[in-house]
């Protein structure tokens, strides 16, 4: 798998959806700091949720990763990701609405957050029912790096 950064607000389910990804067990546990596995780099929420620290705080580990993925919990109806935030990164940028763990859960203006920031791909996800895991893994093989 190509090396991501996960960013966003915090419980906007970075830390559970890496799980997920990796196909561990899901265990909560607060992310304290930036979190660098082989292959997900995990950032705490508040480096989002301060908008003194969103880029800088956000964009040095983004050097480290091929795709930059913006997290929204779609159940928050505040988005602390700046207005197209994609441009400050030369890679791949997708979206990921999670926690939408029902088909009956609305994600439009979770999609729009993700969409305004910059997101070229949005991937609708829920770590605890496996929606979207497989969509978002796809989209994560396929994606050109060069295209970028």
């Amino acid at each position: 798998m190509k090396k991501l950064i996960l960013i966003g607000r915090v419980a906007a389910g970075k830390t559970t959806l890496t799980q997920a990804l990796l196909g561990e067990d899901i265990k909560y546990y607060k992310t304290q700091s930036i979190h660098y596995g082989e292959t997900i780099i995990d950032t705490p929420g508040e480096y989002t949720d301060t908008p003194f620290f969103s880029r800088g705080a956000a964009i040095t580990p983004a050097y480290d990763a091929d795709i930059v993925c913006f997290c929204h919990d779609c159940g928050n109806d505040i988005c602390r990701l700046p207005q197209m935030f994609s441009m400050s990164f030369a890679k791949p940028v997708i979206g990921i609405v999670t926690k939408a763990d029902s088909d009956d859960v609305s994600t439009e203006q979770a999609e729009l957050f993700l969409h305004n920031a910059g997101a070229r791909h949005i991937v609708i996800t829920s770590s605890l029912t496996g929606r979207g895991i497989e969509e978002l893994i796809d989209l994560i093989n396929t994606i050109d790096l060069n295209d970028y």
